[in-house]
């Protein structure tokens, strides 16, 4: 085990923390995917006799193979590990905490966030921090509110046209 978690580069928690107590080392692993992995070897320099509890280690705590594992061991092979299938989108990218307070305070759609440049959301924001909801509470949200302020740029972000 000792071997595995070298060869892919496990954080040593033990090692980290200055410490050396109880009979095993503690790793912990991020995986490609954010998968976070964490693991004990023993001091010992003993072999898992159970195959059912070796078994459960690869599935369950190195998430591998068997075969990733001794190729790992012998030849000092890193397993491949899958990566995230979500794709990184092309153009601007906008703050995160400024995204989630466009969609849930001010009610913009994702289709309305997606392409909008860290600027012009940044102007979004502060149009809505400076009109705030209405007195009906119903907030930028609503078409009706557009009607009378057509000139806001959250009317042209949040609504194609103010009749609608």
């Amino acid at each position: 085990m000792r071997k595995f978690v070298e060869v892919e580069e496990w954080e040593d928690k033990d090692k980290a923390w200055g410490k050396r107590t109880g009979d095993h080392h503690r790793y912990v692993f991020t995986t490609p995917s954010g998968d976070r992995l964490m693991t004990r070897v023993s001091h010992g320099s003993g072999q898992i006799g159970d195959r059912d509890l070796f078994a459960h280690i690869l599935r369950d705590q190195l998430q591998a193979t068997e075969e990733q594992f001794w190729d790992a061991v012998d030849s000092g092979t890193r397993p491949k590990r899958p990566t995230p299938d979500a794709e990184v989108p092309d153009g601007p990218s906008i703050d995160a905490k400024l995204a989630r307070n466009l969609l849930v305070k001010v009610g913009l759609s994702p289709a309305g966030l997606a392409g909008m440049t860290q600027q012009r959301a940044v102007e979004v924001w502060q149009e809505w921090l400076s009109h705030g909801a209405d007195p009906g509470g119903r907030g930028w949200a609503d078409p009706h509110q557009c009607r009378d302020d057509t000139r806001s740029p959250l009317c042209g972000v949040l609504f194609a046209s103010p009749d609608q």
